[in-house]
């Protein structure tokens, strides 16, 4: 049973208001992953979740909080399962990675499309929340290589790499998907690797060095 902060059992009124916030959250991601956040309305969520139509601004303060909420919360399912691991080889395990990424997505193909990998109406809240998962993803994978995700050197290429991922990745669902999912996780591993040598071109440092020689390295060894 979920505690409050005064580490008392919640009561019935609690619960049910968390039982509440529940559904209308699942009923948002069901919406915002079937049709672009214009096309959803307060009231087709309140219908999906079969809860009044005003329940939705008490608990979630309207519906743009309440897409910046699914916006976190499908980010935190694909950070879950895409969790880097700390066995094997720093390439092996970005491809890992990378590869449980891209199965995410094509297991949540209409979530891809429409919360994760599409983002162009995003304001305010939304474009935070996708901009605080952007950075997270980045700071996770200059961990993995030794960098400093704080470099000012390399926010803007790797900017480009998440971009760039973000792109191929939705042309892939779009298209079919022409390629295996681990061919497409090495051409993201070319683009990380591009981003580094760009990064060192800006300001050449010895990290960013040893961060492109362990990228080349290991995929010369797969």
């Amino acid at each position: 049973m979920t505690r409050s902060v005064t580490g008392k059992a919640p009561t019935r009124r609690q619960l049910a208001a968390q039982e509440t916030r529940q559904k209308l959250l699942n009923a948002a991601l069901e919406n915002f992953s079937q049709r672009p956040y214009a096309d959803v309305t307060v009231g087709d969520i309140a219908r999906s979740a079969g809860v009044a139509h005003g329940l939705l601004s008490h608990h979630f303060n309207g519906k743009e909080s309440l897409y910046a909420e699914a916006v976190r919360e499908i980010d935190r399912r694909l950070r879950a399962a895409a969790k880097l691991t700390s066995d094997g080889p720093v390439v092996e395990r970005l491809r890992r990675h990378l590869v449980a990424h891209l199965e995410f997505l094509a297991e949540h193909e209409n979530a891809a499309r429409n919360l994760i990998l599409r983002r162009t109406e995003a304001t305010g809240l939304a474009w935070e929340a996708f901009e605080a998962t952007r950075r997270e993803g980045i700071r996770a994978i200059c961990e993995l290589l030794g960098l400093n995700a704080d470099e000012p050197a390399l926010q803007l290429p790797l900017r480009g790499f998440s971009a760039a991922c973000d792109e191929t990745a939705f042309h892939w669902l779009s298209s079919g998907r022409p390629c295996e999912i681990e061919a497409l996780a090495d051409v993201w591993i070319t683009f990380l690797s591009g981003a580094i040598r760009a990064a060192c071109d800006l300001a050449p440092a010895p990290a960013l060095s040893k961060a492109l020689e362990v990228l080349q390295v290991g995929r010369s060894r797969s």
